[in-house]
C-alpha cells in the first residue's frame, strides 16, 4: 500500500483513535450536582417533595421537609424514601454528619452547608427497597458553627448511587422543593 507524503503508518488511525477517547471520556463524566432533578416534582400531604429517577423504570426517590419555615437553632426534620425495589447508597458526613446536603441560595447559586467536625472515613449509608428513613439537622449544633446558618431560601440536596461502590461517588442527585429558615 503507498501512502501519500507525509502520512504516518498511524494516520489512518487517527479517526478510529478520537472517537473511542470521545467514548471513554464521556463514560467517566459525573453528572452536574447543580442540575435540577430528573422526574417532576410532586407534593405530598405532609409537604414539599422532588421526586427523581433515571428514566421511566427507575424507583422514585423522594426528599420531604414538611415544614416551609424554620427559625435559625430548630431541628430541620426531614424524610428520604427509597420508593423503589433496589437499595440506594449513600455516604454520611455531610450537612451535621448526615447523608444529605443543607443548600442556601444566594442569587441565582446554591451554596452548601457540607460541616460535618467528626475527623473519621466517611460511611456508606443504606437504604433498603421501600425504606424510610428521617433525618434531623441540629441546626443549633456545632457543626453549624463555622460557617455559621445563615437565613434564607434553603433545600436538601440527597446525592447517591444505585452500586455500592465505588464510594464518594454520585450519581443522581434529588431535592426537596424550596424552605426558609428566619
Amino acid at each position: 500500500m503507498t501512502r501519500p507524503t507525509g502520512m504516518s503508518r498511524w494516520s489512518s488511525c487517527l479517526g478510529g483513535v478520537a472517537v473511542l477517547s470521545v467514548a471513554v471520556l464521556a463514560g467517566c463524566a459525573q453528572p452536574d450536582p447543580d442540575a435540577p432533578a430528573s422526574a417532576p416534582a410532586t407534593a405530598s400531604g405532609a409537604g414539599p417533595t422532588t421526586t427523581s429517577g433515571a428514566g421511566p423504570a427507575a424507583p422514585p426517590v423522594t426528599v420531604t421537609v414538611p415544614a416551609e419555615r424554620h427559625r435559625i437553632g430548630d431541628v430541620v426534620v426531614l424524610t428520604v424514601v427509597n420508593g423503589g425495589a433496589g437499595p440506594l447508597y449513600a455516604d454520611d458526613l455531610r450537612t451535621d454528619c448526615s447523608p444529605v446536603l443543607l443548600e442556601r441560595r444566594e442569587g441565582g447559586t446554591w451554596t452548601r452547608y457540607d460541616n460535618c467536625g467528626i475527623e473519621r472515613a466517611s460511611a456508606v449509608v443504606t437504604w433498603a427497597p421501600g425504606e424510610r428513613r428521617e433525618i434531623r439537622l441540629d441546626t443549633a449544633g456545632t457543626n453549624f458553627a463555622a460557617p455559621p446558618l445563615l437565613a434564607g431560601v434553603h433545600r436538601i440536596a440527597f446525592g447517591f448511587r444505585r452500586s455500592p461502590t465505588p464510594e464518594g461517588v454520585v450519581t443522581e442527585w434529588v431535592r426537596s422543593s424550596e424552605f426558609r429558615i428566619d
